[in-house]
């Protein structure tokens, strides 16, 4: 494989997963006007953001990260089935969700200690995230859709994120079966294009996220008259 494909490779990674703390910073600086599922999305790009950087770091000493990477898509799952969770105001739809989140994390240590193991991707978990998560998603859809007709959607920031959310993880289900098998034929090219192919996907999540709260405008500070 050609060292340029390689460098090229990690470089996009990094950059990619470094934009993450813009989409951080621009919520941060506006959590005090943050609502409903608005307040755990905040969270989801630095948790991304901290688990490659641990990846990178086991790597480094291990030259072993899947642990993390099983890590990574149960804390995702979770952080957002917390913010449709938190977005939802129907006690019998957060009940739904507590429930189904028990099951989720039920069936990923299955997955995780049994049916794939910590020596490949949890793609199986993956696929029960994005199957939960993009129907949680769907489901947001058909109830702003329903409340907010005459509201320009485009302009509400939770349906502008979940449109990245849904686009993200439909991509990294084909991506995590794919780069399984990729590892397992010890195919280190095609593995690389996969994480590459991923970081567009992150790359593009980053960016509907910053939209999203670019779209929370921050209130004005009042002003304060000084003593003289």
């Amino acid at each position: 494989m050609p060292t340029w494909f390689i460098t090229f490779c990690k470089v996009t990674d990094l950059l990619v997963y470094w934009t993450l703390l813009v989409p951080f910073v621009l919520a941060h600086r506006r959590r005090t006007q943050l609502t409903g599922g608005l307040v755990t999305l905040r969270f989801v790009p630095l948790f991304l953001f901290v688990i490659y950087c641990l990846m990178q770091v086991a790597i480094a000493l291990w030259q072993y990260n899947l642990p993390l990477v099983h890590l990574n898509t149960i804390g995702e799952a979770l952080l957002y089935m917390k913010v449709y969770h938190d977005e939802f105001v129907d006690e019998k739809t957060k009940r739904s969700i507590r429930v189904i989140a028990v099951i989720f994390l039920v069936f990923a240590a299955l997955d995780s200690f049994w049916l794939e193991g910590f020596g490949r991707i949890n793609s199986y978990t993956n696929l029960a995230e994005s199957i939960i998560i993009i129907s949680l998603g769907l489901l947001y859809f058909e109830r702003t859709l329903i409340g907010r007709r005459r509201t320009q959607l485009q302009r509400v920031p939770l349906f502008v994120a979940t449109i990245g959310i849904i686009l993200y993880l439909s991509g990294t289900v084909v991506l995590y079966l794919a780069t399984n098998h990729f590892i397992q034929l010890n195919d280190e090219y095609n593995t690389r294009l996969m994480y590459l192919i991923n970081s567009v996907l992150v790359l593009v999540l980053g960016l509907l996220f910053s939209r999203a709260f670019i779209l929370v405008k921050p209130q004005p500070q009042p002003h304060t008259l000084s003593a003289r």
